[in-house]
């Protein structure tokens, strides 16, 4: 019986992770206590996701996560498990970050496929008008010449009909390849929403506003931050089923306010961001109380027992982009300007004008 083998086939991804941790029994608890410190200091719980995340951003080995969570704190904004997730989904994912090579190595080679169809087309209709414009020359040859030219003819024909059925297959390959380029876009999208809801998420979101700034630096942009009112609440009382389909419903009714311009996100658990290029802060302040009334409109009822639900109302808060300040202090900024619509009342919009006044 042959030994067994045990040398088993390790992948990049897991080999990425070995060499990152070679931390001594000392320095892995001495680095746990810090994980412990950092989470509790943040109020987060201590379950993998938010222990990965931290012990990686100790231990200082990844840099893009590094300067993600420093800029969160600088501009003091709150972590909770939602931005976690979304920080462990973008820097620490391995399989995400290979299914993003896959993605563009894939889509490489149905683009290369795509114009292979076109060439070997365009190829096999000047090859057979150009052999039979050859052959009708030889027809007009001697006797000898023009048995010759019956034999090739025919061939031709038959090498013709063996091109037409190549022409046939690569254009289904193509329709294919084109069918599986959609489907490849679709996944793309995917990855860049939020599932409960069909917003985007953060990460969409940091790539359009580096798009937008990109093409230029000075772009206004206006954000209108959005709270559902007391949802945890609305969550204890009738479960989170339920919750769930409120929140996604809400989260459409907001989105639906949002032209193609502009940028509907889900950026926190009941919290959306509406992101409006070339925006004044008038303007925007005018796109929110249409926000907060169409909400306001919507009615709920129970399928279990066919019940009307409470009300359901948001809280809203504007604000415009500084080129001085970083994207971080600006939602840090802009949450603060939510806050002071909450403790105004709720139901209601503030600005930042009114921020600088209180």
């Amino acid at each position: 019986m042959e030994p067994e083998n045990n040398n088993k086939v390790i992948g990049p991804g897991a080999k990425h992770r070995l060499m990152k941790y070679q931390d001594s029994l000392q320095q892995a608890l001495e680095k746990a206590g810090l994980v412990k410190a950092f989470l509790q200091h943040n109020q987060l719980a201590i379950h993998p996701i938010n222990y990965a995340v931290v012990y990686d951003y100790i231990s200082g080995n990844n840099a893009g996560l590094c300067q993600a969570i420093e800029q969160k704190l600088a501009s003091k904004t709150a972590l909770d498990d939602f931005i976690m997730a979304e920080l462990y989904q973008r820097w620490l994912a391995d399989e995400n970050t290979e299914q993003e090579q896959l993605l563009q190595e894939v889509t490489g080679i149905v683009g290369r496929l795509s114009g292979y169809t076109d060439l070997a087309a365009e190829a096999t209709g000047q090859f057979i008008q150009q052999l039979e414009q050859h052959l009708d020359n030889l027809a007009t040859a001697p006797a000898k010449v023009s048995d010759i030219t019956g034999v090739i003819k025919a061939q031709a024909q038959a090498y013709q009909q063996q091109q037409q059925q190549l022409h046939n297959q690569l254009e289904m390959a193509n329709k294919q390849s084109h069918q599986l380029r959609h489907e490849l876009e679709q996944l793309k999208l995917q990855r860049m929403q939020d599932p409960l809801t069909g917003l985007y998420n953060r990460i969409a979101m940091q790539n359009q506003v580096d798009l937008w700034l990109t093409e230029q630096p000075e772009r206004r942009i206006a954000a209108i931050v959005v709270d559902i009112d007391h949802f945890s609440r609305f969550n204890q009382d009738y479960g989170q089923t339920i919750g769930d389909v409120i929140l996604s419903k809400v989260a459409r009714k907001v989105g639906s306010y949002v032209q193609a311009s502009g940028m509907p996100v889900r950026s926190g658990g009941e919290e959306f961001l509406l992101l409006l290029p070339d925006i004044d802060l008038r303007t925007a302040n005018e796109i929110a109380e249409q926000v907060r009334k169409g909400v306001e409109k919507l009615r709920f009822v129970s399928s279990r027992d066919k019940k009307s639900l409470p009300k359901v109302t948001i809280s809203l808060g504007v604000s415009l982009f500084q080129a001085k300040e970083s994207w971080y202090q600006f939602l840090a900024r802009s949450a603060q300007v939510l806050k002071l619509a909450k403790e105004r009342g709720r139901n209601q919009v503030a600005d930042e004008l009114m921020l600088q006044q209180g």
